[in-house]
């Protein structure tokens, strides 16, 4: 684990509390870690120096759930100003989640990678082409020229839900890809947008329109973890119909962009 010598600035007062981290007394310990958990961002360096530290087991364990407490409620607070914000790209999100889970991966190489992707693309999409040609030419982009594919084997493990896992293996699930896929789109103004039904996500290719779209505004859908293949409402149905799902008018429109992230969030977990 990763320290710094940043800590000569953090106030005295939490210092001691860091120190008083294993208080034997678990009353007293519970305020000062509510008094530590206060501090947020602040704590984490001082708790991560200190559980470097120590081989009390005891100890390395209450540090260690200070430390996931702090950086959890961080992912919340940055999530909750995504939201606020009401811009709603999934890039953003995405990156937030998958940080969180993997701090380690290589994230300014899954940055350039998907920065070179998306430029591959829009020198190759011209926008007066139909809606199909553009869809066979970001499949070609994303599945034959960067080797991107669903696999079964993914559906099952969470770590294939993350972005970093995808661009490492190439390899992803119906949500990972999907999402990849509505990232790209969304940086190439596409009108490529999710939908998420019972264990899978699909896409949906709409007509331009100044509202969010809706059923009649859907061209065709897209499966993304199929190599990008076209999909009807009726493949939908079928789908549907073999889950004994309810074939509801929100399997067919368009999802908005937080109830795919807290969908996301729920397939992760």
């Amino acid at each position: 684990m990763k320290t710094t010598n940043a800590t000569f600035h953090l106030p005295s007062s939490l210092k001691s509390l860091v120190y008083l981290a294993d208080e034997p007394d678990e009353h007293l310990y519970i305020n000062i870690a509510n008094a530590i958990l206060c501090y947020g961002e602040m704590a984490l360096p001082l708790l991560k120096k200190k559980m470097d530290e120590t081989a009390d087991i005891f100890l390395r364990e209450r540090l260690k759930n200070l430390i996931e407490d702090i950086e959890w409620k961080s992912v919340v607070n940055k999530l909750n100003q995504w939201k606020e914000k009401r811009q709603y790209d999934l890039l953003e999100p995405y990156f937030i989640l998958s940080k969180y889970k993997f701090p380690e991966s290589d994230w300014n190489s899954i940055g350039f990678q998907m920065i070179m992707m998306i430029e591959q693309a829009e020198k190759e999409i011209a926008y007066n082409l139909t809606p199909l040609e553009q869809v066979k030419i970001l499949n070609h982009i994303i599945y034959d020229v960067n080797k991107f594919k669903g696999d079964n084997r993914a559906v099952e493990k969470e770590e294939f839900y993350y972005i970093n896992k995808l661009f490492e293996t190439h390899i992803g699930n119906p949500f990972s890809l999907g999402m990849l896929y509505c990232i790209v789109a969304e940086r190439l103004n596409m009108p490529i947008y999710p939908i998420v039904l019972p264990h899978h996500f699909i896409l949906a290719f709409c007509k331009e329109t100044r509202h969010f779209p809706q059923l009649e505004d859907v061209l065709f859908y897209i499966n993304p973890f199929n190599s990008g293949v076209v999909l009807t409402r009726k493949d939908i149905r079928n789908y549907l119909n073999q889950l004994n799902v309810k074939s509801e008018l929100k399997y067919f429109e368009p999802t908005k962009n937080p109830r795919v992230i807290k969908s996301l969030f729920k397939s992760m977990s």
